[in-house]
């Protein structure tokens, strides 16, 4: 993940500072475009029982569930998906599941730390 997070920051460098939105839906957005690029499947604002994932991606063997902040951190993202017990609609697969808090950075306007879950 390292590696993948890494990507995205140059992805994120790339883009020019004035046709950045200030919004968290914009990055929610770059983001799940990356992913689609990649050939991966992906959904966003998956819905469940107690609110919506901001993003969801699903491997053969691994589903990744994603939360983001922009006003906030990596720490408030990652307890989110724990607080709303967001892993439980998939608890049922034998895959893997990795919960990523992700915390944007409105100055720089790229990814300004993440985290794993246990």
């Amino acid at each position: 993940m390292e590696l993948f997070f890494e990507t995205v920051s140059i992805f994120f460098a790339n883009i020019p500072y004035d046709i950045t939105l200030k919004n968290e839906k914009y990055y929610q957005t770059i983001f799940y475009l990356v992913f689609v690029l990649l050939g991966m499947r992906i959904e966003a604002e998956s819905r469940t029982n107690k609110g919506r994932i901001d993003a969801v991606a699903v491997t053969a063997d691994t589903v990744f569930i994603f939360e983001f902040k922009l006003q906030g951190t990596a720490e408030e993202a990652l307890a989110q998906i724990e607080r709303n017990e967001y892993a439980q609609k998939y608890a049922g697969s034998e895959k893997t599941i990795r919960k990523f808090g992700v915390a944007f950075d409105p100055e720089t306007r790229n990814i300004g730390q993440w985290i794993e879950g246990a």
